[in-house]
């Protein structure tokens, strides 16, 4: 598979373009079949995984931290995600306090297993919080050798910006990558359900591609809606989402036809339409209910589409 570079002043790694989550790992009725499509990820080149404190009430990095237990260390690029407001409660306040931050990391190490986090993000920002409370419990973790690289999940380029910008004056670890929803669907934060998002709109890709700034996609495939409107199913559950905008059924028609143009699965060519971006170095990270979906994400990998092709879907 194909890799993206990331790194900071001190430190590196390559992550492949297809990153996967963890779907199911704790359903004992579907975990059969994810840690199949773990190894079966693995073994195709790929090694990166991705979780999060507040992933499946808190049980997801300790089913993942057991997963990776009997797998070579140093083949994973292990990465998760701490600081998540509390979505139990209404109105709920933000958690990027220094004990919170903290607080979480630390329980992210002892459920995961591990000595190390390859990748830390920063699940939601707080603007109203400054990045100089941020920054320096972050880099904690990094001098410590307790976290490699940090990234910031749901931040606007503008904010990273800021981030690494008082970082670099202070001597302390900047953001390496950041993740954002990003697909070729296209959406709002209110459409997505959660205002805390933060979605690749035209003015967050200009600043992703004038920096070249490392992206990790989150929500990568639409949550299959391109797939489904290709195969005649149901689309009523993303309508809220993605289907009340006109373009993405404009879009839906330009990736059916480059489909059959290239012989391709609509699902693989809505992943490596991110993955073959040329101007944002991008993974698209994704988890899958079905055999199917996974061949997909594999066949997505080994896509290569030209510039045209994508400017083509993007319309």
């Amino acid at each position: 598979m194909q890799e993206i570079k990331l790194s900071n002043a001190k430190d590196g790694l390559s992550i492949t373009k297809l990153a996967v989550g963890h779907n199911g790992l704790t359903d004992e009725k579907r975990c059969g079949f994810t840690e199949w499509y773990l190894d079966a990820y693995l073994d195709a080149g790929g090694n990166c995984i991705d979780t999060a404190r507040m992933y499946d009430g808190g049980l997801a990095e300790r089913a993942v931290g057991g997963y990776i237990r009997s797998k070579q260390r140093d083949r994973i690029v292990l990465v998760t995600k701490c600081a998540h407001y509390d979505g139990k409660i209404k109105n709920p306040p933000h958690r990027l306090a220094p004990e919170d931050i903290r607080g979480d990391v630390n329980t992210s190490l002892s459920e995961l297993g591990t000595d190390y986090i390859d990748i830390l993000f920063l699940h939601r920002d707080d603007i109203k919080r400054g990045v100089e409370e941020i920054m320096p419990v972050l880099h904690e973790f990094v001098k410590a050798g307790k976290v490699r690289l940090l990234g910031a999940s749901n931040w606007t380029g503008r904010r990273i910006m800021q981030a690494n910008r008082f970082a670099g004056e202070n001597g302390l670890t900047p953001f390496s990558v950041s993740q954002i929803h990003h697909s070729l669907a296209l959406t709002t934060p209110a459409a997505s359900g959660d205002l805390s998002h933060v979605i690749m709109d035209g003015a967050e890709y200009s600043w992703y591609k004038d920096k070249k700034f490392p992206v990790m996609a989150w929500s990568s495939s639409a949550h299959g809606f391109f797939s489904k409107l290709s195969a005649g199913e149901s689309t009523d559950s993303l309508t809220n989402r993605y289907g009340w905008l006109p373009e993405n059924r404009r879009r839906a028609e330009r990736v059916q036809n480059l489909s059959w143009e290239l012989g391709v699965s609509v699902g693989a060519l809505a992943l490596a339409y991110l993955m073959c971006d040329e101007n944002v170095p991008t993974c698209a990270v994704t988890a899958f209910s079905n055999e199917k979906q996974y061949g997909e994400a594999v066949e997505a990998a080994n896509v290569s589409l030209t510039g045209g092709q994508i400017e083509y879907l993007r319309g």
